[in-house]
């Protein structure tokens, strides 16, 4: 994580649409089109177990570590031991696919984003619905919980994000600043911030109390299919995955009314350029890198890609392509 380099690849047959890490770390989870649920050893990146299922769309690891729980393309939500590597519950009430799940940080809930425009909340250990969320007008694409476990955000190609209060059911911000589909959302490790990936090639990091866009990262080279923080705000990262298949890291600093935003590393399959932004003590780059990016209008010495300013910030201009809506 620290300098983004690639330690190993693990391989499916097809499209892998989820991945997970245990809780310590030592294990990965994944899952995709070619209907395989594969077990990971992290360190020597041999697949330890392979379950046959549907399907599947989305993957989640229960905050124990016992329980994998995996979406599929059949409407249902499955829950695995670990241990056994038997399936324990079944968990059924969509009427179309689901795209995401995201387990309570107390493990006894898990919240579901459909195609069918819900987000179901299931008991674990019962494994009955106790609420059905409506709201959203298209897919919900993922769903997440904030750390204290009270508040479940939702991301969907209605181009909104919701934020529902867990015990009320009820959504008491809808936050509509994209210009395209959401498809990926989560909360910072202090539950202080929550960041919105997007179609619009935008990632907007918000205030989680009052709704407040605190930043802006603009202009990437396609898509934005996922946001994931890191587990510590001290210091407090964001990861972004785009769809050209690059991989960000950024530093966010947070101030009272500003959020600072600083690259730490970017791995992609193409090159990066830049359109009105500063490199003034921007880290990690290449005399070579340095040098493109001041021929296509970055300007000062390296240290810092971004400068902060919560109504200002600075644009990414790489290639773009679209993607097609999920099938």
């Amino acid at each position: 994580m620290e300098t983004g380099s690639c330690r190993g690849t693990l391989s499916h047959t097809a499209t892998v649409f989820g991945v997970a890490f245990s809780p310590k770390g030592d294990w990965v989870v994944s899952g995709g089109q070619d209907k395989s649920l594969r077990l990971w050893n992290v360190e020597s990146g041999e697949c330890q177990l392979t379950w046959h299922a549907n399907w599947v769309t989305s993957v989640a690891v229960s905050p124990e570590g016992d329980i994998i729980a995996f979406a599929c393309h059949d409407r249902t939500v499955n829950l695995w031991e670990v241990a056994t590597g038997e399936c324990c519950k079944t968990l059924t009430g969509h009427t179309n696919s689901i795209l995401s799940e995201s387990y309570r940080p107390d493990g006894k809930h898990i919240a579901t984003g459909s195609m069918d425009y819900t987000v179901r909340i299931w008991d674990v250990d019962t494994g009955e619905c106790c609420k059905v969320l409506e709201g959203h007008t298209d897919w919900v694409r993922e769903v997440a919980y904030s750390p204290q476990g009270d508040q479940l955000a939702s991301a969907s190609y209605d181009k909104t994000v919701r934020l529902w209060d867990v015990q009320s059911g009820e959504c008491h911000l809808t936050l509509i600043d994209h210009a395209d589909d959401v498809w990926g959302v989560a909360y910072s490790a202090n539950g202080k911030l929550l960041a919105s990936g997007s179609r619009d090639k935008t990632v907007r990091l918000r205030d989680v109390s009052s709704g407040e866009c605190r930043a802006v990262i603009e202009n990437f080279p396609d898509d934005i299919n996922s946001v994931s923080w890191s587990t510590s705000s001290d210091p407090n990262y964001l990861v972004t995955g785009c769809g050209n298949g690059s991989v960000l890291k950024w530093q966010v600093i947070e101030d009272e009314d500003k959020c600072r935003v600083q690259l730490q590393w970017s791995v992609s399959n193409g090159g990066l350029t830049v359109t009105g932004a500063s490199i003034q003590c921007a880290r990690g780059l290449t005399p070579l890198n340095k040098q493109l990016l001041q021929q296509r209008g970055a300007i000062g010495e390296p240290e810092h890609l971004l400068r902060e300013t919560s109504k200002q910030w600075h644009r990414w201009s790489p290639s773009s392509r679209r993607h097609q809506k999920e099938q």
